[in-house]
């Protein structure tokens, strides 16, 4: 077994750069190279057990190692691409109040574009013929313009076919500039030579979810329980497979256990994952 793992990490951190440099990614390129030849990054899961994995790792590194069309749901709430929480209004009230800013990596409009084109390369790759792509996105303007339109767009495209945008509304506003922001988006696609996965055909739902942000957060963007819950229970089935490339402080996974569903969680802050896992092992005791 032991030979069989080494085997397939340096399949995996020799093919992820190629991947790279098929899609002209530069600095993926770069950024993987670095990885293969320093041996830094370490594909044995951080948390596991007989429902969930977490990978603390990047991405890029992590997805090119999952097996083509053995997924059911991608759920994954990833970088806005709006710079949230440096430099910004937010930013300014927490320094005022003697907090410090808690900004997301690859959260500028650049890095986000690369990490998410990549990422949904790989969902397009990784999904089942039905299945079913649910993108959190951020409602209404932001520093770096309309970073939702480009993410619909870019869910309609090179192996994905948009299907939808559910209305996230968080019922309390929240900061902002003339308009106060109160909802979020989540974008719904699956693969373009597949259908879209169903769970109940016999279930209608309203494309508005009305829920409240948790007021106690491990992660400054951590969604509900109760919004990924709907999109689980919609789309899949107890048994199946989630994945979440982007997976902050573990709630995508939390619930996915709690709903049966096997899942796999990516992280690239440690502190992070040692949350999630911590979520996790809750659960179990529970």
């Amino acid at each position: 077994m032991k030979l069989v793992f080494k085997l397939t990490v340096a399949i995996v951190l020799v093919a992820a750069p190629v991947l790279a440099w098929r899609r002209r990614d530069l600095h993926t390129v770069v950024q993987l190279s670095f990885v293969y030849v320093f041996g830094l990054v370490s594909l044995a899961p951080y948390y596991q057990d007989k429902l969930v994995t977490i990978y603390h790792g990047d991405c890029t590194s992590v997805l090119p190692t999952i097996r083509s069309e053995s997924v059911d749901l991608v759920w994954t709430d990833p970088p806005y691409g709006n710079s949230n929480q440096s430099g910004d209004l937010q930013d300014s009230l927490l320094r005022k109040n003697g907090r410090r800013g808690r900004p997301i990596a690859n959260d500028g409009r650049k890095s986000m574009m690369r990490i998410v084109d990549f990422a949904l390369d790989e969902a397009a790759r990784i999904l089942k013929r039905e299945s079913a792509c649910c993108v959190c996105s951020s409602g209404g303007g932001g520093a770096n313009g309309p970073m939702f339109a480009w993410l619909a767009n870019r869910m309609d495209v090179d192996g994905l076919k948009f299907f939808h945008c559910v209305i996230w509304d968080k019922i309390n506003p929240g900061l902002g500039w003339r308009y106060r922001r109160r909802h979020e988006m989540v974008m719904v696609s699956f693969r373009e030579d597949g259908n879209i996965s169903w769970a109940n055909s016999e279930v209608a739902v309203p494309n508005i979810i009305s829920c409240t942000a948790p007021y106690r957060r491990q992660h400054p963007n951590q969604k509900p329980e109760e919004l990924v819950g709907r999109f689980i229970q919609l789309h899949t089935r107890p048994g199946d497979l989630i994945v979440d490339p982007f997976m902050g402080s573990g709630t995508t996974l939390l619930v996915a256990k709690k709903l049966r569903r096997r899942a796999i969680g990516i992280e690239l802050e440690k502190q992070y994952c040692r949350n999630a896992a911590a979520r996790l092992k809750e659960l179990e005791e529970v």
